[in-house]
């Protein structure tokens, strides 16, 4: 009975080979698709997930005033794990960005951590060499990955036992490698290449003023009765802020929360955190476009199959006739489409392996498809099953429910229920297309407008330079300051403690006359020489900048629109304003017209900026950032060159561009709207292919009446109008559908930016125009073909 239904099945495959390839082909499109976005989706969801204890380790996470940060106070963990119950261990990191030295050569690393003695215990990283029980005990010792090891030793086992030097102070320390990890896992969110004891990190800090110090990552592993449920959470978190409330005798006024590991990647928005962090909303977007991939594929293999189905109604009835059980033709009809399913299926999954190169570099991921994963291919086939039996239920139990007297004496059978069926399907098809369309010209002018919107100052062609953290910082700016006197073409630079791109800094200690003593106020803060705004092309709202001809100027500051809003004073009552910061006091000389120092996802906040013209940056190392010329880049390249190693004469030289890192903060959502174009365009296509065979279809149901209106001297272009306006009444329903749809999504992403698009109405009109022209061009096709043909071939048989 099976090799029966499988040979009919199969001659049924190849007596409409365009239909069932059209069938395979969109099916097994919308399956790639969906095997690589649900890929994308397994691993952003997996990350931290390999640790033995994810379930129980939680991360500590504050908020002063309207700054939310990933680092919290430092002595939280160590009075958190003795008071608070449940909490069995705590540990902390700090990040460091460092010069390595091993064998007179220099490293420049930017992924070290200072951590606890017992982080290794809390987090599994496997360790390949060392005792794991003492590895961040000893003051002195130096934990590395696989990939440093190699790098500095040439292999993990000659790396055991070598002394390395590392700039993290003003005389560096000399430190033996007492460990070595496996490289860590790309999906975790705490990426590094090198472990520091935290004493280390201690001594570098004002203890007794650990509570105002927001610098550390701290984890908390709680005990295996903790629940973890929302009422859990919250009550650890009333126990938390109670105890920093106690203690905090900087009074800060902040407060503390607990994240789940899990929740760490994709769900931290916040200042200071560690780089590569995802985003759930993209994540939740992606799955979406998936399903609805899957859904127009499904779609366009349910409309092709009912179609056809109605020309076998002679068959059903001849098999009734003969003894047929309906049951019988029941799996007859699932089991063709179960068969069709499942060819799309290996289709799908050897063009998803093929483009898994291609996406992977799209998507900055390392994703392989294995074949062995059990719950992966579950779903795979659950996939292909589900839509095998949807798309061949309706033929199933319709066609098998015909009386065979009527079919055999050729009456039409649920022409019109079909023919509806069909109508909404596409309906819904072409609906979810246009929603896709729609968000794509979104997506594309959102991430345009955030390339050239005015951020304040002039971005392009700002060259900086790193200042090395050696020796006596002040000195040694000075001497970098009478070295670029030396060159002519060196004339439009100046000295800054930190880029305006990501400003990491925020204080509170800012004293002013009529503070209300209610605000809670977190001022991130930068300083820089009297060159700053003439450099980076800003504004001046009022007042003057800082000046060499006014010896005062050293403890004045500048701030920006922002926070004279933010201070209740306006651009007249704040000049002149005295400020007390760091038991430093000056008064306010000028306003600077606001600019963008952190991404555009987050609004502008009140800045203060210092004077650092004498080279001290309060301990920051500070960059040189030069301005210069398309034309003369390399020529500015060189000569900085020369002028860091007549300073820093053992010192790798290290650069970068001002826009090129305003861009890479955008990295995520540049490669979502790279991604989400060619999803779009491929579930259009898709769409098309669905389109193409039904029209194709119901040409040829009408190939007679065709000939017969040529013949009584219809022309072409009344013929194609008369086959393609059917289709596309059914498009332009879609799209006021699809409007109202799009619209709202898209407004709920676009909430995601401080600074965003509006939706126009020509984001719309372009979207219908597109889904029109495009279904035109597709039914058009076989309509021109149709309205042309002989019409004396057709009518032959008649």
């Amino acid at each position: 009975m099976f090799k029966s239904y499988l040979k009919t099945a199969f001659r049924n495959l190849f007596r409409n080979k365009l239909f069932s390839g059209l069938n395979i082909f969109g099916l097994a499109t919308g399956m790639a698709c969906s095997i690589l976005i649900f890929l994308w989706v397994q691993d952003e969801l997996g990350y931290d997930r390999f640790n033995t204890n994810a379930k129980h380790i939680y991360r500590l996470t504050a908020r002063v005033g309207d700054i939310a940060a990933a680092v919290v106070p430092v002595p939280a963990a160590m009075a958190i794990r003795e008071a608070v119950p449940g909490v069995k261990n705590t540990t902390r990191l700090a990040a460091l960005q460092s010069m390595v030295t091993v064998n007179n050569q220099k490293y420049e690393e930017k992924n070290i951590y200072y951590a606890d003695s017992n982080f290794l215990r809390i987090f599994d990283y496997p360790l390949l060499l060392g005792d794991a029980s003492s590895l961040l005990s000893r003051p002195d010792g130096v934990v590395l990955t696989a990939s440093s090891a190699k790098k500095y030793f040439g292999s993990p086992e000659n790396a055991m036992g070598k002394t390395l030097h590392i700039d993290n102070d003003y005389n560096g320390n000399n430190l033996l490698v007492t460990g070595i990890l496996k490289d860590i896992p790309r999906n975790s969110h705490l990426q590094f290449d090198m472990l520091l004891p935290i004493q280390l990190y201690e001594r570098t800090i004002n203890l007794e003023q650990g509570w105002g110090n927001f610098d550390v990552y701290t984890y908390l592993l709680m005990d295996d009765h903790f629940s973890g449920t929302p009422a859990a959470l919250a009550s650890l978190q009333q126990q938390i802020q109670a105890l920093y409330r106690r203690l905090d005798i900087t009074k800060t006024n902040g407060f503390l929360y607990v994240q789940p590991l899990k929740d760490v990647h994709l769900r931290s928005r916040l200042m200071l955190d560690v780089a590569g962090q995802g985003n759930y909303q993209q994540v939740k977007i992606f799955s979406l476009i998936a399903v609805f991939i899957l859904l127009i594929a499904g779609i366009n293999f349910m409309n092709l199959s009912t179609a056809l189905s109605g020309q076998r109604a002679k068959e059903v009835g001849m098999r009734k006739t003969v003894g047929a059980l309906r049951s019988q033709l029941i799996i007859q009809f699932l089991s063709e489409a179960l068969l069709l399913s499942f060819i799309s299926l290996i289709i799908g999954l050897v063009i998803a392996w093929a483009l898994i190169p291609l996406f992977n570099q799209l998507a900055a991921k390392s994703i392989s498809i294995n074949l062995l994963n059990i719950k992966f291919m579950a779903g795979l086939l659950g996939i292909a099953i589900g839509v095998g039996l949807r798309s061949g239920s309706y033929p199933a139990l319709f066609l098998s429910s015909f009386n065979p007297v009527k079919v055999l004496k050729g009456v039409k059978m649920l022409h019109g229920r079909k023919t509806f069926f069909r109508n909404s399907l596409i309906i819904v098809q072409f609906s979810i297309a246009v929603i896709l369309i729609v968000s794509t010209i979104v997506v594309y002018k959102q991430l345009h407008f955030i390339r050239t919107m005015d951020i304040g100052y002039n971005k392009e062609n700002l060259l900086y330079v790193p200042i090395p953290r050696l020796g006596d910082l002040q000195r040694n700016q000075v001497a970098l300051k009478a070295v670029m006197s030396q060159y002519p073409e060196i004339d439009d630079y100046t000295f800054i403690s930190h880029l305006p791109t990501d400003l990491p800094t925020g204080t509170r200690s800012v004293e002013w006359e009529g503070k209300d003593p209610q605000a809670n106020l977190v001022f991130p803060q930068m300083w820089v020489d009297d060159h700053f705004v003439h450099t980076f092309r800003m504004q001046l709202k009022a007042g003057r900048f800082f000046s060499k001809d006014f010896k005062g100027d050293e403890n004045n500051y500048v701030l920006n629109e922002t926070a004279i809003k933010a201070m209740k004073l306006n651009a007249e009552t704040a000049l002149g304003t005295r400020i007390t910061m760091d038991s430093r006091t000056g008064i306010v000389i000028g306003i600077v017209k606001d600019f963008n120092f952190k991404p555009v996802q987050q609004p502008i906040q009140p800045l203060i900026i210092r004077n650092g013209s004498s080279g001290n940056f309060n301990g920051n190392t500070g960059y040189i950032v030069q301005r210069t010329t398309a034309a003369n880049m390399q020529q500015s390249l060189a000569t900085m060159k020369k002028v860091f190693q007549q300073v820093y004469t053992d010192f790798p030289f290290s650069f970068g561009f001002v826009n090129e890192d305003l861009s890479r903060l955008y990295l995520a959502e540049q490669r979502m709207g790279k991604l989400f174009n060619i999803f779009s365009v491929l579930s259009v296509m898709v769409s098309c292919l669905g389109l193409f065979g039904l029209a194709t279809f119901a040409t040829q149901k009408r190939i007679k009446e065709i000939g017969v209106r040529k013949v009584l001297g219809a022309s072409v272009a009344g013929i194609v109008g008369m086959l393609s306006k059917d289709f596309l009444k059914l498009v332009v329903f879609a799209l006021l559908i699809a409007f109202p749809v799009a619209w709202w999504v898209m407004n709920k992403w676009l909430q995601n930016f401080a600074y965003h698009i509006s939706i126009r109405w020509w984001f719309f009109a372009l979207a219908g125009v597109i889904a029109i022209v495009i279904s035109f061009i597709t039914v058009g096709y076989q309509s021109i073909k149709a309205a042309r043909s002989n019409p004396v071939k057709s009518l032959r048989t008649e």
